[in-house]
């Protein structure tokens, strides 16, 4: 019996592909190529994902569209209430998805519904293959929605960048703690995903508009006023955006400060700053897991994530 496969969709890897392969390795165990297609034997559910897009239960595959469409006839694949999409990568690519959507959709059994599809098939066109196949999920584009929540501040991270970092380091069903929560961009995510918050600002002005941003989407987290060179308790991870003025400087020895608590907070952090933390992390005792970049205009933040082997 031939190994069930699975593609994944993602964001054409950009000026951000390291942030990109890495949340897809995290999730399904696969590293995208230049198109933004991953392969997997392991089927995982791409809701949380920020840009990992699409998971497609591979059914068939072929260098010709006519191909696909003897298949699906040879095994008479039959369903109702299904819709066909067709996408192209490159996106250049010259196909006529219309032709196509209806060619695979007349092979295919029973009756169609464009509007409310109760399953929806893919014909993913490449220059050298096609995959047809069954979509069993997608990103809930939960960080697109939070672009829109009532308080943020020029410094607040890019929210698919918040749901990214996120991925790379928790689980739902984690406990996490963000010390420099600001208006509470990784919480949010944080909490959309099922994760267990909790968050902390020097500044009482962030720890309101946190609390309005996570009520405004009726999420829960436990807010508090507190120093995050002295806040205590125990996490599953530390995720935290350390502070910088609007100058793009930051106080290294109040990062290092922040730094030496949380080694005592969770087993796993990650920090986001605009310099390097190599040297402090591993003189503190951390162990660097992994060192991405992320672009956003003028901006390179440095994402740090690191295990404490506490």
């Amino acid at each position: 019996m031939p190994i069930a496969r699975y593609l994944y969709l993602t964001t054409i890897p950009d000026q951000n592909s390291e942030l990109i392969k890495s949340e897809t390795d995290i999730l399904v165990g696969a590293i995208p190529n230049s198109l933004g297609i991953a392969i997997s034997e392991k089927r995982v559910d791409v809701s949380r994902g920020a840009y990992v897009k699409m998971c497609v239960d591979i059914l068939f595959e072929g260098e010709q569209i006519c191909e696909i469409i003897n298949q699906i006839k040879d095994t008479g694949l039959h369903m109702n209430g299904f819709r066909v999409s067709v996408a192209r990568r490159p996106r250049k690519l010259k196909t006529d998805s219309k032709a196509i959507a209806n060619q695979v959709g007349a092979a295919i059994g029973g009756n169609p519904n464009l509007d409310q599809p109760s399953i929806i098939f893919l014909v993913l066109v490449t220059e050298k293959k096609i995959y047809f196949g069954k979509v069993s999920s997608e990103s809930d584009g939960r960080w697109y929605q939070h672009k829109k929540r009532p308080y943020s501040t020029s410094s607040s991270l890019p929210t698919r960048l918040a749901r990214t970092i996120v991925n790379l380091t928790a689980n739902p069903g984690n406990n996490i703690l963000d010390p420099c929560c600001g208006t509470g961009t990784i919480l949010l995510e944080a909490a959309s995903m099922g994760i267990k918050i909790s968050g902390c600002d020097n500044n009482y002005k962030m720890v309101e508009a946190t609390r309005q941003n996570l009520a405004h989407y009726n999420l829960q987290g436990e807010i508090n006023l507190d120093d995050a060179t002295k806040v205590r308790g125990e996490f599953d991870a530390v995720i935290t955006d350390l502070p910088y003025g609007i100058t793009l400087t930051s106080n290294e020895t109040q990062e290092r400060e922040i730094m030496q608590n949380i080694r005592n907070l969770a087993p796993k952090a990650t920090f986001i700053a605009i310099r390097d933390l190599t040297e402090d992390l591993l003189d503190l005792g951390y162990h660097i897991q992994q060192h991405t970049r992320a672009k956003k205009h003028t901006i390179t933040r440095q994402i740090f994530v690191t295990e404490t082997n506490q």
